[in-house]
């Protein structure tokens, strides 16, 4: 399998998985430095909050949409049906739970304002669900350019609001930013039904066997998604109940730079997940080896840039971008440098076990990275407060790695040797891509 020959698509992927980045670079700029410490990080926790029950929908209900999708694109009416059903249980569950609890969050997070917050949270869900529900269906299909122009309306969309809302002097305050991002996620909403309303087509016809196949892989897909999504959320809610919201705004001014690595693992997760899925249902074992191996070897040489930049510049980077706020945590940032090289691992083997249809063997590995990250944060946040939150985050990504490397292998065998020899690809591809961007350039 050549790389260049997805050049295209990929670059569009590149593009859309940036749009975090801009968000992040945009929300550095218009919210970290403008808003109050306190006000910070209240947002912080109600966004993390949101992430998580995200996540959780979309591990549950949309990750079986997005694998038996791929998998037989003639007719995804009832895969779609089941999947829309699954999606609005979870999401009328998730919103009933978070108002039923937002008086106890607000007194277990030290924050009185976190209850109010809450209130517009079903709101949050409800601007998100279509889009959410597009961008799988876009993924399905490798419409990269749509999903990309999807994502570009909350992520662009968002900071420009934030921008215009600033220069009317009526930003000051989370509740303005939730404001915002229920404009943007709801716009958002509208452009994915643009791309996509011909494949929402619904039907009465479902079956035992397919419900049962959709239920079954949400389930252990939910279990798996379950270790990522709390044990890089529950530093911050941790160190709210150990601290409150000031230590969560500092901890979080710095920790806003691993987007990076959320862009990585999502940009893995678009290609291999179905590229794995469609090479298992095909039984071609040793094109996906192929892909791994290459996957593994780009996505680490990719992020050592990235680890250097953290490491080197962090400090520089801090000052000058928050104009002397939050420069107790600058030692965070380069220790967050250190897990650069692990992301792109546990990206990788959690997609591939994914694609070939493994649920429950990452439900397992989500449930051991769990219990160790629980344990990690409870021992080293009481004992060293922000710095215990970080060095626990790193340690945590270090474990989700190994965990699901080894269950990865064992389906699909790599070894570090033959990983390494996929120095030759990265060659050609470089050059090759070199190439094609010299001949452009002649011509014009």
């Amino acid at each position: 399998m050549e790389f260049g020959k997805h050049l295209n698509k990929g670059i569009w992927g590149l593009a859309d998985k940036a749009l975090p980045v801009v968000y992040g670079l945009g929300y550095v700029l218009l919210v970290i430095r403008v808003l109050p410490e306190e006000e910070f990080g209240n947002w912080t926790l109600l966004q993390e909050i949101f992430l998580l029950v995200s996540g959780l929908i979309t591990a549950f209900a949309l990750n079986p949409l997005l694998k038996f999708a791929a998998e037989d694109q003639s007719d995804t009416r009832e895969t779609v049906t089941i999947a829309v059903t699954m999606q609005v249980g979870f999401t009328v569950l998730a919103a009933a739970v978070i108002l039923l609890l937002r008086s106890a969050l607000g007194e277990l997070l030290h924050s009185r304002q976190i209850e109010v917050l809450l209130t517009y949270f079903p709101a949050m869900l409800i601007a998100s669900f279509i889009r959410n529900l597009a961008l799988v269906v876009l993924q399905a299909r490798f419409r990269v350019r749509e999903l990309f122009f999807t994502d570009a309306v909350h992520f662009v969309g968002a900071p420009f609001l934030t921008w215009v809302m600033s220069r009317m002097h009526q930003f000051n305050a989370a509740i303005d930013l939730v404001h915002v991002n229920i404009i943007s996620l709801a716009c958002s909403s509208v452009v994915g039904l643009l791309f996509t309303w011909r494949a929402m087509i619904f039907t009465r016809h479902l079956t035992i066997g397919s419900m049962k196949k959709m239920w079954n892989y949400g389930s252990y897909s939910l279990g798996g998604n379950v270790s990522s999504l709390f044990s890089t959320r529950a530093d911050s809610f941790l160190l709210a109940a150990f601290t409150g919201p000031l230590q969560v705004a500092v901890y979080n001014s710095v920790k806003i730079f691993t987007r990076a690595y959320d862009m990585v693992s999502q940009v893995v997760q678009m290609f291999l997940l179905p590229a794995a899925s469609q090479l298992s249902s095909r039984g071609e074992k040793s094109s996906l080896k192929i892909v791994v191996e290459k996957s593994l070897l780009f996505g680490a040489v990719g992020m050592i840039p990235v680890m250097l930049g953290f490491i080197v510049v962090g400090g520089p980077m801090v000052h000058i971008i928050y104009q002397g706020k939050y420069l107790e945590a600058v030692p965070q940032l380069s220790v967050f440098g250190l897990m650069a090289v692990f992301v792109p691992i546990s990206a990788v083997a959690s997609s591939v076990l994914m694609g070939i249809g493994e649920a429950r063997r990452g439900f397992v590995i989500g449930v051991k990275a769990l219990a160790g990250a629980v344990v990690l944060y409870l021992i080293l946040i009481p004992l060293f407060g922000l710095t215990g939150a970080t060095v626990g985050y790193v340690l945590s990504a270090v474990l989700l790695a190994y965990l699901s490397l080894r269950g990865m292998t064992d389906y699909v065998p790599v070894a570090a040797g033959e990983v390494l020899r996929r120095w030759g690809d990265i060659n050609t591809f470089v050059r090759r891509t070199i190439e094609k961007l010299l001949r452009g350039a002649g011509e014009q």
